[in-house]
């Protein structure tokens, strides 16, 4: 049986229709139960002491549990966060991309619990039966993400193209002619560098009407550079995760970017106030954690995502009762530039104001005469004799964007800003995943 056979409900499943009155119990329960589990490793022992299952934030006394915590007691170096069992697994790596890559291991029955999540997200997405869908997710080197899309895909019901990160964008561009494939899937910029060359190569005859994104944000310069190439109507992400947890959150056909409904029967998720050390307040960014019911052989119990996030107190105009949250991307996705913080989301803000430019953007901080420096590296498909003006253009409008930049100027507490337009695929990427390494800080002179 197909997962689109298994559908339930008017959504995928059940649980996206259950009334606020009835899950929250569920969740409760949920919690308590693998709070109980964890609680048998020595490594949980103390630190769960701390659980309040009957207080309005039960885990809120409980530390988080770090990244360099699971790095260091997991297999290779230690078995400490390992419950002991005779159920085989599949070793991860992540992408390294803010840092050395992290170990994580899969039972295999935790990858086939994978395909529930993700058909709801696909779903939820539009992908339906009669879709062709090219996969070009990351393979290779312990990465996960394409072997679990791959195994959704064939289980799904539609038809399945296992492309990969490493293919010829020349083939792919082929084979998406011969087989009429009007879906994309992959890691935003893969998806974006085929997309590009796609164009070169002809794109009369293609008609990519969906792209499904995952592994780091699209931006809306990014969206609308797509849609108006290719005519693209959805472009969404089925599925937020990160390969240390679970599955998070998943968008809809009616979530605008950056808003996700919650995988709240999948894991307890909370929002909190770092410096005040609670839960952040409806509407209030904070710090995402996330403990991942599912992972059974590593039990993760309120693990520090490293993304901010927000509560939203609106219903979703799609009908779903499952909560939203709005992502505000990874908490180091900022550069202390003199004594303003430069958020990576606010350059984009001032990228999509400047026809010409693509959302494909680095920020590099370096040291001049000991003065902070900060480059702004963009993207453009413009003629390199066009770079100058829409240097100067984006100059000025990230500029009168930032005030209190251009007075740390003006009295020579920084360096200038130095705004640089580059071709296409001229900032650096990932090598084992080919995400874009969006934030650099150079070696201080």
């Amino acid at each position: 049986m197909t997962l689109l056979k298994k559908k339930q409900g008017r959504f995928y499943d059940t649980w996206e229709e259950t009334p606020t009155i009835d899950r929250n119990p569920e969740v409760r329960k949920r919690l308590n139960t693998y709070v109980t589990y964890a609680a048998q490793l020595p490594f949980y022992k103390n630190r769960l002491k701390a659980y309040q299952p009957k207080a309005a934030h039960p885990l809120q006394e409980v530390p988080p549990l770090e990244s360099s915590e699971v790095r260091s007691s997991l297999p290779p170096h230690s078995d400490n966060l390992v419950v002991p069992t005779s159920e085989q697994f599949t070793v991860f790596q992540s992408g390294g991309t803010t840092g050395m890559p992290k170990t994580t291991l899969f039972s295999h029955s935790e990858l086939e619990a994978l395909d529930l999540p993700n058909a709801r997200g696909f779903y939820a997405c539009g992908l339906r039966a009669e879709d062709r869908v090219a996969n070009l997710f990351a393979v290779g080197s312990l990465y996960m993400t394409f072997i679990h899309i791959n195994r959704m895909l064939q289980n799904y019901g539609c038809v399945n193209f296992p492309f990969a990160n490493n293919s010829l964008n020349e083939f792919v561009h082929t084979v998406v002619n011969q087989f009429k494939i009007n879906v994309v899937t992959g890691v935003s910029s893969i998806v974006l560098s085929a997309l590009r060359e796609f164009e070169s190569l002809g794109s009369e005859k293609l008609k990519i009407e969906k792209v499904f994104f995952g592994g780091e944000h699209l931006y809306d310069a990014d969206k609308v550079e797509i849609k108006r190439k290719f005519g693209t109507n959805t472009i969404l992400a089925p599925g937020y995760g990160t390969v240390d947890t679970w599955y998070i959150g998943y968008q809809c056909e009616e979530t605008p970017s950056g808003v996700f409904h919650a995988h709240d029967d999948q894991c307890f998720i909370e929002i909190v106030n770092e410096e005040k050390q609670q839960a952040a307040e409806p509407n209030q960014v904070g710090m995402l954690y996330a403990t991942a019911y599912p992972r059974k052989i590593t039990p993760i119990v309120r693990y520090r995502v490293g993304d901010l996030a927000m509560w939203l107190e609106r219903p979703c105009p799609c009908g779903r009762t499952t909560p939203l949250f709005k992502l505000f991307g990874r908490g180091d996705d900022v550069l202390r530039i003199g004594y303003d913080s430069v958020e990576y989301a606010s350059i984009q803000e001032c990228v999509l104001k400047v026809a010409g430019v693509s959302g494909t953007v680095q920020l590099v901080k370096s040291r001049k005469a000991g003065k902070d420096l900060l480059e702004i590296r963009v993207e453009s498909e413009e003629p390199q004799q066009e770079f100058a003006r829409l240097e100067r253009e984006l100059h000025k409008v990230i500029v009168e964007s930032r005030p209190a930049f251009q007075m740390m100027i003006q009295k020579g507490l920084i360096e200038p800003l130095q705004v640089k337009i580059v071709p296409v695929n001229s900032i650096e990427r990932n090598q084992r995943t080919g995400k874009l390494i969006r934030i650099r800080e150079d070696i201080i002179s």
